[in-house]
């Protein structure tokens, strides 16, 4: 029995439900109504003693943090680990990496600023400088997806999925955004995956 923990608009409880699905691996999701980053099950805090989501309980074993989460469904139900280059899993993970420590520090302060805080409560200053920040990172990307369809074997992975779902709340943010072209028509063909209609599209809040 495989068991995901986390809210279903949370960003990084996203990447596993949507990895779970391309993976066409059934689950069962606890979304009890937590604030935002936890949920409302009992004795959670056994589970996942950060108290944080997500949580997966793959048959008893239990494993946090998004990213990590999606590499190791990645390595247990696909052979992608074996059958490709090791430096182009590393530029595969360094982009996964790249959502978590770089995209993610900018577009926080964006989304609370503009989506979750109340007009008064806002740092414009604060919010325009990270704006300007994160086109930066974004153009980086696109210039990435120059000569290539998906990032990893050109074939859709696990890498596509965690910047797939950072490119979604970017996209849905209330700011004003570069020319992507490269990116948008990487975003065009994940988009249309059935995985992201059903558990990514429509998701912003």
């Amino acid at each position: 029995m495989i068991n995901l923990y986390g809210r279903r608009n949370s960003i990084n409880v996203q990447k596993v439900s949507w990895a779970l699905c391309e993976l066409n691996l059934e689950f069962k999701w606890h979304d009890e109504d937590g604030k935002f980053g936890t949920v409302n099950v009992k004795n959670y805090e056994q589970l996942n003693p950060q108290l944080i989501v997500p949580t997966l309980d793959h048959h008893g074993n239990i494993i946090t943090q998004s990213n990590g989460i999606v590499r190791y469904l990645y390595r247990k139900y696909t052979d992608v680990y074996t059958v490709s280059k090791a430096e182009d899993i590393a530029i595969a993970e360094s982009w996964m990496e790249f959502q978590t420590t770089d995209l993610q520090l900018n577009m926080t302060p964006i989304f609370w600023g503009l989506v979750r805080n109340p007009p008064e409560d806002r740092d414009q200053e604060l919010i325009d400088k990270n704006i300007i920040l994160l086109n930066k990172k974004f153009e980086i990307f696109n210039n990435f997806l120059r000569d290539r369809e998906y990032i990893l074997n050109n074939q859709f992975g696990m890498a596509d999925i965690i910047m797939g779902v950072a490119f979604y709340r970017y996209n849905s943010l209330p700011i004003n955004r570069p020319a992507l072209t490269n990116l948008e028509l990487w975003y065009e063909k994940i988009s249309s995956r059935e995985c992201f209609k059903n558990n990514i599209l429509g998701t912003f809040s």
